[in-house]
């Protein structure tokens, strides 16, 4: 049986990157019609995932943005926040690991996404309704089209800039 070693890096990388994710997701809350608010959280999800792969791309997106809701007048999203976004790291991560390159940017995006409208359709209708739920469905698009546009480019930089970083995300 063989045992992937300690890394360090990994740990800070998800430490530093919860952080980001955290600023991002507070720092800009643009309020919408119902009860949520859109952010830019999910530009630091995205760039997770895609930079350090599925754990941290995990940890990150749950951790940050349900520290967030906390601090804010939506702590009632918290739980869910956890659990989308967490999700959303996660799957964008590890689809990037198994198809790298342009084509798993694009499927990990396009899944993110997809369990980002989806978890939060189900968490408001448990909150407000279906109703009230199904028209935050075009701002979450937007929001999270936003950061896939953005942390796309922005890991290709980085990528270029520090080559190491790719095998960061294969532990």
């Amino acid at each position: 049986m063989s045992r992937k070693s300690f890394d360090p890096r990994i740990v800070a990388a998800t430490a530093v990157m919860t952080a980001v994710v955290f600023i991002l997701t507070r720092v800009i809350q643009v309020p919408t019609p119902v009860v949520g608010y859109i952010h830019l959280g999910d530009v630091g999800v995205f760039f997770s995932a895609f930079a350090f792969g599925p754990w941290v791309g995990a940890v990150a997106g749950g951790l940050g943005t349900a520290l967030a809701d906390l601090t804010s007048p939506y702590a009632q999203w918290a739980i869910f926040s956890l659990i989308i976004h967490g999700a959303q790291g996660w799957v964008a991560g590890w689809l990037l690991t198994r198809w790298p390159g342009a084509r798993g940017i694009l499927l990990a995006s396009l899944s993110g996404a997809a369990i980002v409208v989806a978890g939060y359709l189900l968490a408001g209708t448990l909150l407000v309704g279906f109703g009230a739920a199904l028209t935050e469905v075009p701002l979450n698009l937007v929001q999270v089209a936003a950061g896939a546009i953005v942390s796309a480019p922005l890991y290709a930089a980085v990528r270029q800039a520090y080559p190491p970083i790719v095998g960061w995300g294969q532990r």
